[in-house]
């Protein structure tokens, strides 16, 4: 859980904004979630990192990456450790922008050996020289993805960034609770508003917690114009705030088993979290919202600097067996790009798979993230509605 007044930035610079193509991925959709950082306790500062490289091939006896919450099996990750014989250290951030001030800050000694950005940030990351550029040869389980989760607009050929997953944002709430079928954003808003007024939480994350109120009056949630965002910012600051007890990203970890909301905006993979760990599964209901939502891809990425790069290719070539995805699909709750994937989920009995795979028709009211001109904006919105939220 956030503190609700410290703002954060966008760092990323108005040339790299400027080249990013609004084309969508899979044919019409695509995506960018978003959503404080915890750091590696020996990478805590900027001084030098320890770089020397072991032999091309060679795995090194330790693997950092930082990365969002939750988001990866512990089970994978052990299994990984002992097959390699080395150690895996995991650290956590809840946004992009918090991503890049990290890396930014850090000049090339944070010590990560892989990130995990959202797609349309990978050009921001290439401007800045925040990341390196791939061997795909050494990545020799590439060619398991299917071809649409590949050589994305945002990232031609695969240069900088391997797909780990793909999702979607809505929302869950708790039925012991509220007492009212919901299936659209504007839903959230009048339950937030009344019913759940004062338990509700809000994802930690510029883009979708103003996307929220713009994707509940049918608006796209990149838009550039001047009165949709005022309009946006006088809704969710002056009326929407106050009814808001908290901004968290992952409330799938504890907070939805614990009762902490009643009712939670999320990414579809944390809310099927929490639904499962629920002592009473049944007690929440997920919801894919319309009229319009988004769609994002996760993708792997090696930092600039990296002091274990060999560790880093065998773990991205690692999770993309089939029967390792499955096992991450399983844990995660997201869609891995892998071939075959949900057959081979159907097959192995895993749950819930409503809130992992979805329709054409759902996919069709998803949109893309970007950045572009009006992320500032965003940014500068989003800080307002959290430092307004429960006054």
């Amino acid at each position: 859980m956030s503190d609700l007044n410290e703002p954060i930035k966008i760092l990323a610079p108005p040339e790299a904004a400027q080249r990013i193509s609004r084309r969508l991925f899979m044919g019409g959709a695509a995506g960018a979630a978003v959503a404080g950082s915890t750091l590696l306790s020996a990478c805590g500062d900027d001084t030098a990192t320890d770089t020397t490289a072991a032999p091309a091939g060679e795995i090194e006896s330790e693997l950092n990456m930082f990365t969002w919450g939750e988001y990866n099996s512990p089970k994978v990750i052990k299994t990984f450790e002992g097959d390699n014989g080395l150690k895996f250290t995991l650290d956590s951030y809840n946004s992009n922008e918090q991503l890049i001030a990290k890396l930014s800050a850090a000049k090339g000694t944070s010590g990560y050996d892989i990130i995990v950005p959202t797609g349309p940030f990978i050009p921001a990351l290439v401007e800045n020289e925040l990341i390196q550029e791939l061997d795909l040869s050494r990545i020799k389980n590439f060619d398991n993805l299917e071809e649409e989760y590949k050589d994305q607009p945002w990232d031609p050929g695969n240069k900088y960034s391997v797909c780990k997953d793909w999702g979607t944002t809505g929302y869950a709430y708790d039925t012991t609770k509220i007492n009212k079928e919901m299936t659209t954003w504007q839903d959230f808003i009048d339950v937030a508003m009344n019913e759940a007024s004062g338990n509700v939480s809000i994802l930690d994350s510029p883009d979708n917690a103003v996307g929220l109120w713009l994707w509940a009056n049918d608006i796209n949630w990149m838009t550039e114009d001047t009165a949709e965002l005022d309009q946006c910012e006088e809704f969710l600051v002056n009326e929407l705030a106050p009814h808001v007890k908290a901004f968290v990203s992952y409330p799938g970890g504890g907070d939805m088993q614990n009762g902490n909301f009643a009712l939670v905006h999320a990414w579809n993979g944390d809310a099927r979290q929490g639904i499962l760990g629920a002592d009473s599964p049944d007690q929440w209901k997920w919801v894919f919202p319309g009229p319009r939502t988004e769609i994002w891809m996760d993708t792997y990425a090696i930092p600039v600097g990296a002091p274990h790069p060999n560790a880093a290719y065998a773990w991205m070539d690692y999770l993309l067996q089939p029967e390792v995805s499955l096992k991450e699909l399983e844990y995660i709750g997201y869609h891995t790009g892998v071939k075959d994937i949900q057959p081979l989920a159907e097959d192995a009995g895993v749950e819930r798979l409503d809130i992992v795979f979805f329709t054409p028709e759902q996919v069709a009211i998803m949109e893309s993230g970007e950045l572009n001109s009006a992320q500032d904006r965003r940014v500068e919105i989003y800080n307002k509605f959290k430092s307004a939220a429960g006054s």
